[in-house]
């Protein structure tokens, strides 16, 4: 009887170490005032703290700046190659030290040049000259992105000047503030617009002015704090800030987004946004349940035609992300056509997957426009008819077998 209990224990403990483990990465502590990481296609966020906390965001304010800047050349209101001579003010801010700068000199540059300077090297001359080319004053174009915030969804920013100085040294009044959410928001709608953006971002370094101007972001590939992915986007270092990061990193097919604010060092800004990322790359994972305009077969339940299902298209691609080894999230069809006839390529509908995360203000849980591939015809007269009588035979049928009406032991009407 012993030896049999202990052989019965012995196929008990190898049946359950066969089955699958669940394992999900340790929630980490991030020493920040502020911070949120973002899936940058969803929006969905992934962790965040007192991410609705404005705080000021130091030079990554200059990501509105040298968005205003990008769209400006999209627009064919500014060039590349245009060249722009520094105001006395910016050359005033080019020479005071302790500041992040080219320095610039008393000649010209291109936009590109400056643009350049402004996010590898975090440049604040260069931002301000962008800023005057763009408005004329530095003072009209911070106007300019106050209201381009408010467009955005951007609620909780306000801007003082374009470069991210605190005040003493900005030479304008008030102080830029933002929140971990708006960053992030600005910066998902940046590299959507733009995203030629992270080709300058990822770079270590620049030259000008016979100078190596080095990228503030020290994540970046043969970096100090390299990180696997990580294509960059904007440092932010000032008294009142302390040392802020927003951070934009692409692995596993699954681009995220991180955002630090106040952190007590250069180093723990980095350190503190690895913590994030091996968090989220480790933890969730992306899922595309449907492309965009792939024809999902015999979903689409139509009443009145010749066939009962048919086929669907979607007008952009399902992606959701998702904890890694969650359970499956079957996608959900919800159609506002249901009787024939339906004309080719007419909107009938949509596919979601359920998803009780939060997203981003702007944002909502992922789903696809539904199509029809075809024109769906009202079947013929004899047909309808045909499935009218049998549907009435199967009422009648369903009422007669009824427990309430009929007694079967002694089969009559009660």
């Amino acid at each position: 009887m012993k030896r049999l209990f202990i052989l019965f224990l012995s196929v008990l403990l190898l049946t359950t170490s066969l089955l699958p483990v669940t394992s999900y990465a340790e929630v980490p502590t991030i020493k920040a005032e502020s911070y949120i990481m973002v899936d940058a296609v969803t929006g969905k966020v992934l962790l965040e703290e007192q991410a609705d906390l404005a705080l000021p965001p130091a030079s990554m304010t200059k990501l509105m700046t040298l968005y205003l800047v990008r769209r400006q050349i999209e627009q064919k209101k500014l060039s590349w190659n245009k060249k722009v001579q520094p105001s006395q003010k910016v050359l005033k801010l080019a020479g005071t030290p302790g500041l992040a700068r080219v320095p610039l000199k008393n000649r010209t540059y291109t936009v590109r040049e400056l643009y350049n300077a402004a996010f590898i090297k975090s440049a604040n001359d260069a931002a301000v000259l962008l800023a005057e080319v763009v408005a004329g004053t530095e003072q009209k174009f911070v106007k300019l992105m106050n209201e381009t915030a408010q467009t955005f969804g951007m609620d909780n920013t306000e801007y003082a000047n374009a470069s991210g100085l605190d005040a003493v040294d900005a030479a304008l009044p008030g102080t830029n503030l933002m929140t971990a959410t708006d960053i992030a928001l600005l910066v998902i709608r940046f590299i959507k617009d733009y995203p030629d953006v992270l080709d300058v971002t990822s770079r270590s370094s620049m030259k000008l002015d016979g100078t190596t101007l080095q990228n503030s972001d020290k994540m970046l590939k043969n970096q100090k704090y390299a990180y696997p992915g990580m294509r960059g986007m904007k440092t932010g270092t000032t008294d009142l800030a302390g040392y802020c990061f927003a951070g934009v990193a692409i692995k596993d097919n699954m681009t995220i987004i991180t955002v630090v604010m106040r952190t007590t060092s250069d180093q723990a800004r980095f350190a503190e946004t690895k913590k994030l990322l091996d968090y989220g790359f480790s933890s969730f994972e992306p899922l595309t349940y449907y492309g965009k305009g792939e024809r999902i077969k015999g979903v689409f339940p139509i009443r009145g035609a010749e066939e009962a299902d048919y086929d669907v298209v979607t007008d952009a691609s399902l992606y959701v992300t998702v904890p890694k080894n969650a359970a499956n999230r079957p996608p959900v069809f919800t159609f506002d056509v249901t009787h024939a006839p339906v004309k080719n390529g007419a909107s009938v509908g949509t596919v979601q997957v359920k998803d009780e995360g939060t997203y981003l203000p702007g944002f909502d849980v992922p789903r696809s426009l539904l199509y029809s591939t075809e024109r769906i015809e009202l079947a013929s007269f004899k047909t309808r008819l045909f499935r009218a009588i049998a549907a009435w035979s199967d009422k009648i049928d369903d009422a007669i077998r009824k427990p309430g009406l009929v007694n079967l032991k002694q089969d009559s009407v009660k």
